[in-house]
C-alpha cells in the first residue's frame, strides 16, 4: 500500500474522530501522521520492508500508528477505520474536498440540516438554507455553493504529479527486474514513461509507458501480471491497459527498438506540438509518426528523438518544452535552445522550516542533513506569529534562533546558515514587522496565510504593496494554491511579475509537490518579463529536500535556465 493512500486513512480517520467530537489530541495525532505520511520521500512498505522496527522511529509515529501502518501494509486493510467509515452515510467524507468545509461545518450540516452528500448540500445552497446555519450567513453560503461548482467540474480526478511518478516508476522497475536480474534478461531493449508525465504536467490522468522489445508478447504478460493491478482492461499484442489498486490507469505500448524514438516523441507529446512538427515535416517532403520519419516509403529515421528532430532540420526539444509555446518558432529561428535547468544545478535551499516553529526537526539537524547532502547554504525561513501557525516566532524569538544560528554558522563552516523568516502580509498589504527589524534579517521572504477570497484588484494591490517594501526579497507561494485542494486566490499575475521585477523582488517556485507554485505559465511569463526565481522545497523535513525536483520541474517547463534562478550561486550571504 503507497503512502498517499495510508495518508488518506489516517486522515479520514481523524476527520471523523473530529465530527465524533473525539479527544482533540487524537484525532489531531492522525492528521499529523498524515501529513507526515504523505511528505516521506520513501514508500512506508519500502522501509517496512527493509527493517520492520524502522517505523516507530519516523518522527510522529507512536506504538498505536506504528500498529495501524504495519496492518495496513500486511493486510491492505485498517479495522478501526473500516468501522469508523459504516458510521457516517455514503458519500458524507466527500463533503470534505469541498474547498472550506472542515469537519466541524459537515457536522454543522447534518446535525442541522441532515445534509449527508455533496448533491444534497449543493440543493440546500441553492435553496438558501445555509445561510441561517449558526457561523454561516449569505456570503458563507454563496462561497460554499461556487466551491462545489468549482469542485465537480475541476481535475480531482487526476493525480498529482508526485504521485503518478511514484506509480510509474515502481511499475518500470518491475518491468526491468525479472528474477533479480536489472536487464530483464534481454527481454526489454528501452522503457520509459510518456504522455504528460514525462512532460512534468503537475497533474496526470493516466500513466503512459513505452517499451521496445523483440518479444511483445512475453513484455505484456509481465505487465499484467504486476501484483498491484486490480483490473486488466485489456491486453492485446502489441498494447494493454490496466486498473491498478490505487484507481490510476496505466496503459504499455510495445514497438521495435528501431522506432523507439519516433514512437517516444509521439506519445510524449503534447498533441499541439506534434501537431506543428509533423505540418513542417509535410512542408519539407516528409511524414512523420509514431512509426518514424519518412520520404515516401523509406524510413529515414526513428531510432532516437534527436533523430526524429533533426530529420526536419530541428535541435533537441527538452520535453517539458513541448506544449506549443514558441518552442517551435524558437527552433525554425536557427537560435540556441536554453539549457534547461537541472537539479545538480541548485547550490542551496532558501525556504526551510524547523521546530521552532511548524518543522518536525531541529535546526542543527536540518542543516547537517543539507551539508551532508552537499549543499552550500541553506535559509531558515520559519513562521511569523501573526498567522496562527503552531509556534510562530516573535521578534524575541526569531533573536534568541539567531543566536542558534550564529553558533551553528561557527561550527558548519564553510557552508552556511541564512537567517529569514516566512513573515506574513497583512490584509491592507503591510508586513507583520516594522522595517527596523525586518533589516536585520539576511531574507525576509513575504507570504500571503490569510483572506485568501479578496477580490482580484484588493488582492493584487495588498501584494503589490507587500513587494514594494524594501526589505522583502522573496514571494512566497506567489498563487497560494494547493493543487486540487485549494484553487489560486484572485490576482492579477502580469501585474505581480512587473511589480516584482521593478522592486527587484524574488519569485519563489515552491517545489512542494501540493503546490508547485508558481504555476510553469507564469515563470516562462516571468522570464520574458525579466524575473529572477528561487526554487525552494518550503520543507518541514529535512527528507523533503527531495521536493526539489518538482520545482526543477516547473522551471523547465517554463525554459528557466540555471541563469534565472538565484540559488544556483555557489554562495549567497544575504539578499
Amino acid at each position: 500500500m503507497d503512502n498517499q493512500t495510508i495518508a488518506k486513512i489516517f486522515e479520514e480517520i481523524g476527520n471523523i474522530l473530529e465530527i465524533q467530537g473525539d479527544n482533540p489530541f487524537r484525532f489531531n495525532s492522525y492528521y499529523r501522521a498524515a501529513q507526515i505520511i504523505a511528505n516521506l520521500p520513501q514508500e512506508l512498505e519500502t522501509i517496512y520492508r527493509t527493517n520492520p522496527k524502522s517505523i516507530i522511529k519516523i518522527p510522529g509515529i507512536g506504538k498505536g500508528l506504528e500498529e495501524k501502518i504495519i496492518e495496513l501494509i500486511e493486510t491492505g486493510k485498517c479495522r478501526e477505520h473500516e468501522a469508523l467509515v459504516k458510521t457516517l452515510p455514503d458519500g458524507f467524507l466527500e463533503m470534505l474536498n469541498i474547498r472550506g468545509i472542515g469537519p466541524k461545518k459537515v457536522k454543522l450540516f447534518y446535525t442541522q440540516l441532515a445534509i449527508k452528500n455533496i448533491g444534497e448540500l449543493k440543493l440546500a445552497a441553492e435553496k438558501h438554507l445555509l445561510r441561517d446555519l449558526p457561523g454561516m450567513g449569505e456570503k458563507s453560503e454563496s462561497e460554499i455553493l461556487s466551491a462545489i461548482n468549482e469542485y465537480v467540474s475541476s481535475s480531482h480526478n487526476r493525480r498529482l504529479l508526485f504521485e503518478a511518478m511514484n506509480y510509474a516508476e515502481e511499475y518500470i522497475a518491475y518491468m526491468k527486474n525479472n528474477d533479480g536480474a536489472a536487464d530483464g534478461c534481454g527481454l526489454i531493449d528501452a522503457i520509459e514513461p510518456c504522455g504528460s508525465l514525462r512532460r512534468r504536467v503537475e497533474t496526470i490522468g493516466d500513466i503512459d509507458i513505452l517499451c521496445a522489445s523483440k518479444n511483445p508478447k512475453k513484455v505484456i504478460e509481465k505487465f499484467t501480471e504486476y501484483p498491484k493491478i486490480s483490473k486488466v482492461l485489456n491486453k492485446g499484442e502489441t498494447k494493454s491497459s490496466v486498473i491498478l489498486k490505487s484507481g490510476m490507469q496505466v496503459d504499455l505500448r510495445v514497438v521495435d527498438k528501431k522506432i523507439f524514438g519516433a514512437a517516444l516523441q509521439y506519445f510524449t507529446g503534447s498533441k499541439e506540438h506534434n501537431v506543428r512538427v509533423r505540418d513542417i515535416a509535410k512542408r519539407r517532403g516528409l511524414k512523420i509518426s509514431e512509426y518514424g520519419v519518412f520520404k515516401g516509403k523509406k524510413l529515414i529515421a526513428g531510432k532516437t528523438e534527436k533523430e526524429v528532430y533533426a530529420a526536419i532540420k530541428f535541435p533537441y526539444i527538452e520535453p517539458e518544452m513541448r506544449e506549443n509555446r514558441g518552442e517551435i518558432e524558437l527552433a525554425e529561428s536557427g537560435r540556441k535552445m536554453p539549457r534547461l535547468i537541472e537539479f545538480k544545478d541548485l547550490c542551496g535551499d532558501l525556504h526551510v522550516h524547523t521546530n521552532w516553529s511548524d518543522g518536525s526537526e531541529d535546526l542543527e539537524t536540518v542543516a547537517l542533513a543539507y551539508k551532508n547532502a552537499g549543499f552550500n547554504y541553506i535559509s531558515i525561513s520559519d513562521h511569523s506569529h501573526t498567522v496562527g501557525i503552531t509556534h510562530g516566532l516573535d521578534e524575541k524569538r526569531f533573536r534568541e534562533q539567531w543566536k542558534e544560528i550564529d553558533a551553528l554558522n561557527k561550527k558548519l563552516a564553510p557552508f552556511r546558515i541564512l537567517k529569514s523568516g516566512e513573515i506574513d502580509i497583512k490584509k491592507n498589504g503591510e508586513i507583520v514587522f516594522p522595517d527596523e527589524f525586518l533589516k536585520q534579517f539576511d531574507i525576509v521572504i513575504a507570504a500571503v496565510h490569510t483572506s485568501f477570497n479578496l477580490p482580484e484588484e484588493e488582492q493584487t494591490a495588498r501584494i503589490i504593496k507587500a513587494l514594494k517594501n524594501p526589505y522583502v526579497k522573496i514571494l512566497a507561494h506567489p498563487t497560494g494554491r494547493l493543487i486540487n485542494k485549494r484553487p489560486a486566490y484572485k490576482v492579477n499575475m502580469e501585474a505581480i511579475i512587473k511589480a516584482a521585477v521593478d522592486t527587484n523582488t524574488i519569485l519563489e517556485i515552491n517545489s512542494s509537490p501540493f503546490r508547485m507554485d508558481l504555476q510553469d505559465i507564469y515563470v516562462k511569463r516571468g522570464k520574458e518579463l525579466g524575473a529572477k526565481f528561487t526554487i525552494n522545497t518550503d520543507g518541514h523535513h529535512s527528507s523533503q529536500m527531495e521536493y526539489l525536483k518538482y520545482g526543477i520541474f516547473v522551471a523547465r517547463r517554463g525554459w528557466l535556465e540555471a541563469k534565472d534562478v538565484i540559488n544556483t550561486q555557489p554562495a549567497i550571504m544575504k539578499l
